[in-house]
């Protein structure tokens, strides 16, 4: 085995560093590791570093660090490096398997599915009205939801909401068998098909070129109406002008959004004060340090072995 190489770890997330270093240290006592929560932090740490286990840095870092050789990111999403990666193949780029933070995306999927098909909101008007006043409320059961982008997440999104009785249906851009969706819709020739049968509009998407504002005005002229629409991926997958017009028309019912095109979002933007839009400050997917650091360790001690490493990212296809 090789000796061990210095390892960055680096978040935006201050308050996490405390823990990512507890359980770093104890798993790997004679590696030296080093903590920064910031550009400037991380300076003097950056020459000698030939790993760096992170989130919420930027490319020009790694522009920074000429004996890096392998980069880990903590959270599933690494468009925020494939479109300006500065090595080529000569650095590898990994991601945190999404299983380990899809647990939380999917109880957040659920959330707000049920939060329409139970009409909390009706019942929040009432109780602000002091009104006792019957009403029938849906079922998950009675929904066709369709998942846009069968991965990781994606994939056990679908799983569960089939188990709770939910018609399934997914989108994806190659295809592979998904068991946990009742039918997959494959490429951009099928989207429209797949759009049409949804009553309630998941997007799991990774964002890349082809993925970017893809959920547009032509895609929302396809939609049932009503549709609710919940942004769990990536905001630049949505047309943010055509979603409001879709709003506006009815084609689109209600949208729920933990991701936007830009973040954190500008206190001018419509969609503060739209009311069929919820929004919440992409919190549905924490990088919990104890459910990622182990699957680091595993990647780690196949790196220092020679051996494959898992989640791999293919910088071509960006994803």
């Amino acid at each position: 085995m090789r000796r061990p190489q210095p390892i960055l770890v680096y978040s935006k997330y201050v308050s996490d560093l405390p823990r990512f270093q507890r359980l770093l240290s104890t798993a790997l006592p004679d590696v030296e590791i080093h903590y920064a929560g910031s550009a400037t932090e991380a300076t003097p740490r950056l020459e000698r570093a030939e790993i760096l286990y992170g989130w919420g840095f930027s490319v020009d870092l790694l522009h920074r660090m000429p004996n890096l050789r392998w980069v880990q990111k903590m959270g599933a999403g690494v468009d925020d490096l494939v479109g300006a990666w500065p090595f080529g193949s000569g650095v590898v780029l990994t991601r945190t398997d999404g299983r380990l933070i899809g647990t939380r995306m999917v109880e957040y999927v659920i959330a707000a599915i049920l939060d329409k098909t139970s009409k909390f909101d009706v019942a929040r008007r009432l109780q602000s009205e002091r009104r006792w006043e019957y009403f029938e409320i849906g079922s998950i059961q009675d929904l066709c939801v369709g998942v846009a982008g069968l991965g990781e997440i994606g994939s056990e999104i679908g799983r569960v909401l089939r188990n709770l009785g939910a018609d399934v249906i997914g989108w994806r851009r190659s295809r592979v068998d998904c068991p946990s969706v009742r039918q997959v819709f494959v490429g951009f020739p099928e989207l429209h098909s797949f759009i049409r049968e949804c009553d309630v509009l998941i997007l799991a998407l990774p964002l890349t070129q082809e993925t970017k504002n893809l959920f547009n005005a032509e895609v929302f002229k396809h939609c049932r109406k009503g549709v609710h629409l919940i942004n769990v991926g990536r905001g630049a997958l949505l047309d943010e002008n055509a979603l409001l017009d879709a709003c506006e028309t009815g084609r689109v019912g209600h949208v729920t959004l933990d991701v936007f095109a830009e973040e954190p979002l500008q206190e001018t933007h419509p969609f503060w004060s739209h009311p069929q839009i919820t929004i919440t400050p992409h919190i549905c997917g924490p990088l919990i340090p104890e459910k990622i650091v182990p699957h680091f360790l595993k990647n780690y001690a196949a790196f220092e072995m020679g051996t494959q490493i898992q989640q791999v990212v293919d910088v071509s296809r960006q994803y």
